[in-house]
């Protein structure tokens, strides 16, 4: 049975009429009561509550399961509560201070209250350890924060209610986890499962975890929907206030501790950490931004085109005008809002004076913008230096001949090697480690058996195909990726490699350019260190499946086609590559087959020959050039096709000499892609699923492992053995990948 999306959205509506018209969000009022919250728990931290819980699901006992889940979702509520407390507190004594000294000499009022609040804190965090027990404000694990910032708490909880013949807790618990994660699968059908249930009623299902002004924001909706347009106006008042004390308590829990990892100077180590804090506060409008599991990009904005209609339809002109002016700061071009702007203009009684923003308006878009630009400035300028350092480090290095080979026009090079990839002896050693840790009668996991095989995605469309791009075995299709997919997966590539694939050659196709790439089982490894979030990886995964099933389908193949390599690659223009250059980015070439002077391509040595179809998936356009062409040879370079790269576009053909390709020159900025390739030949499947799929389901369930040393080493595959040996859990893991395979 098919169960979509709609159910969240519709069940967003009834969370409004639940619990006599409240919904439960386990608001903590005051420090008295934070208090009393903690010292249930005053003798174990909120990680080891956690941790109990865990093993509690593990070991079916489903009381201690809903105790310990309960227990440390009230804990962790409690926790956040007070650090807030805190940290607003002392900011609020240190800001109304009076200074030492009246002249501020070399900054140093800022100095001194960084060190008012800081002794501030210091006391503060001692009172309540005091009242509340050592543990009360130990720092959690980052690792086992994520667990409750991404609600995975709930995915275990419905299942304890559920063995409890808690059915409507159940409800509640699984709506809860959807409303973050609305694709999960597993728990769409779950749910829909417990609303067909004996005293389960769907108007009564909550989102357990909605923001404090959600509930307002719904009803001012409906309000206004309904012509009730002073209630309306009271509901999006209220919902504003609180959005905005919600962000700000966001962002003041972000100013925690930072391991610096960076240059140990005074200046450099402020400004590192300020920057951490101004990367998590950048995201927390983001967050407030989904209302019951659905995103609302414009949220903030939206409660001044409710509010200028509204004090409209009152007669109150002069708030009407200040809504409107409040939500041109935001857009300032948007034509419906400038076309209200000057329907009000034109009544009698309305000044222009009345077009002043609103001032908590004012100030959020000034910080927004501050903002952006602050961290645009980071980003480009320390880039450059970066790439200055680098540059200038490799032209010491360089030979004189290397130095003449810059100018060069490189167009008619045919590219000497393939596209990366593990080599097969590579292959066959980390293949036969980890295949001694499986069942002994299985030999081969087949691609159905790592993960829950998906649907391709109804937003695909295909917008080319032979005839327009002017060959065979070839289109090109939209729709695989969402803005905020691309967004996510652009976060992957912060942890690509430099030279990745390329014996860490950090230009390997063009002397202009950086190359840097990641693969699954560097991601793979990056979450189960918890040095990346797993939901990236498990995106990552599901997308880059239901392109390989779009790619199969299309073909129309009379056998499975299987992965064999998957790369996440990005180039990056260097700052100082000439404006003319007639390079290319990726030379031309073939992807399972060596192009020969004679313009035959032959599926030999050094090529990947057992790659039989390839497809590039798209997570960007901000940058110039990149474009992926076709050729009909690649001496006179004859362009069949051109695709330019966009979010969530993929091309995809067959790997031979049929279809050669290149990339043009990226003249600015970043291109990043999902490099894709296939083979119909089940030994070179991509092993590094396996394995992601495995460490996946042991961080879901226990968690990451610690690591003092964050860093992963370039040449990853023996670390990843290393972990298979030294891990029971996942061996146990991939043994029952093993054994649900044979069932199969």
């Amino acid at each position: 049975m098919r169960f979509i999306l709609s159910l969240v959205i519709l069940l967003g509506a009834c969370a409004c009429h639940a619990r006599n018209d409240e919904i439960e969000i386990n608001e903590i009022d005051n420090g008295e009561s934070v208090v009393r919250e903690v010292q249930r728990v005053r003798n174990i931290t909120l990680a080891q509550i956690f941790e109990n819980a865990v093993q509690a699901y593990l070991e079916e006992d489903w009381d201690g399961c809903v105790a310990g889940f309960n227990d440390a979702l009230h804990g962790y509520k409690a926790y956040k509560r007070l650090v807030i407390i805190c940290r607003r507190k002392c900011k609020a004594e240190a800001t109304g201070s009076s200074p030492i000294f009246v002249e501020d000499i070399e900054d140093l009022h800022f100095y001194e209250r960084k060190v008012r609040e800081t002794l501030c804190l210091m006391k503060c965090n001692q009172d309540y350890r005091e009242i509340s027990g050592e543990g009360a404000l130990k720092r959690l694990p980052h690792a086992t924060e994520r667990k409750f910032v991404d609600l995975a708490i709930y995915e275990y909880l419905h299942i304890c209610y559920f063995q409890k013949e808690r059915y409507q807790d159940a409800a509640n618990a699984a709506f809860t986890f959807l409303s973050l994660h609305p694709n999960h699968e597993v728990t769409k059908k779950n749910l829909k499962y417990y609303l067909n249930l004996p005293n389960v009623t769907v108007e009564k299902v909550v989102n357990l975890e909605a923001a404090p002004f959600v509930q307002k924001y719904i009803r001012g909706v409906k309000a206004y929907e309904d012509e009730y347009y002073a209630k309306a106006v009271t509901e999006f008042e209220s919902s504003l206030e609180l959005y905005i004390e919600s962000e700000e308590e966001c962002r003041i829990y972000c100013e925690g501790p930072f391991n610096q990892g960076w240059y140990p100077e005074f200046t450099s180590s402020v400004a590192n950490h300020f920057t951490f804090c101004l990367k998590c506060k950048r995201g927390c409008s983001l967050a407030l931004n989904n209302v019951n599991g659905d995103f609302q990009s414009d949220l903030l904005r939206s409660h001044y085109n409710y509010l200028q209609f509204a004090y409209y339809k009152l007669g109150n002109l002069k708030a009407a005008c200040a809504a409107v002016a409040s939500y041109l700061l935001f857009l300032p071009a948007d034509e419906a809002m400038l076309h209200n702007k000057d329907y009000y203009s034109s009544q009698p009684k309305v000044k222009e004076q009345y077009f002043t923003p609103r001032e908590e308006a004012l100030s959020y878009v000034k910080r927004q913008e501050y903002e952006l630009l602050l961290m645009n400035y980071i980003a480009v300028e320390f880039a450059a230096i970066d790439i200055r350092f680098n540059e200038f480090t490799k032209k010491i290095n360089m030979k004189k001949a290397d130095k003449k080979e810059l100018g060069k026009d490189f167009s008619s090079k045919p590219i000497l090697h393939p596209p990366p990839g593990h080599s097969p002896s590579i292959r066959t050693r980390f293949v036969g480690n980890l295949s001694s840790f499986r069942d002994n009668e299985e030999t081969e996991i087949r691609k159905d058996r790592v993960m829950e095989q998906l649907k391709v995605t109804n937003n695909a469309r295909l917008i080319a195909e032979e005839s327009e791009l002017g060959g065979r075995n070839r289109y090109v299709a939209d729709g695989f990726l969402n803005f905020t997919d691309c967004n996510l997966l652009m976060q992957l590539a912060q942890i690509a490699v430099e030279g990745d694939g390329y014996e860490e050659n950090k230009s390997p196709h063009s002397s202009y350019e950086r190359f840097e790439g990641v693969t699954v089982g560097r991601i793979a490894l990056m979450v189960y260190f918890g040095l990346t979030k797993p939901e990236l990886l498990k995106l990552f995964l599901q997308r880059t499946e239901e392109a390989r099933n779009h790619v199969e389908r299309y073909f129309d193949l009379d056998r499975p086609l299987y992965f064999t390599y998957t790369h996440l690659v990005c180039r990056t223009a260097l700052l100082d590559s000439p404006a003319n250059r007639t390079d290319l980015s990726h030379e031309i070439h073939a992807d399972n087959c060596v192009i020969k002077d004679d313009g035959f391509c032959l599926r030999e040595d050094p090529a990947y020959t057992w790659r039989d179809y390839s497809a590039i998936l798209y997570l960007n356009d901000d940058f110039d050039g990149g474009e992926f062409f076709f050729v009909e040879d690649w001496k006179r370079r004859r362009v069949q096709g051109i695709i330019r790269p966009q979010c969530g576009r993929m091309v995809a053909f067959s790997a031979g000499g049929e279809n050669l390709h290149g990339v043009q020159g990226i003249r600015s900025g970043k291109r990043c892609a999902v490099a894709l390739w296939f083979t119909q030949d089940e030994k070179y499947l991509e092993y590094e699923r396996v394995v992601a799929n495995t460490v996946l389901q042991r961080v879901h369930t226990l968690g990451a492992v610690q690591r003092e040393d964050s860093q992963i080493p370039l040449k990853y595959e023996d670390t990843l053995i290393q972990c298979f040996k030294e891990d029971e859990t996942l061996r146990q893991i991939l043994r029952k990948f093993t054994r649900e395979g044979n069932k199969n």
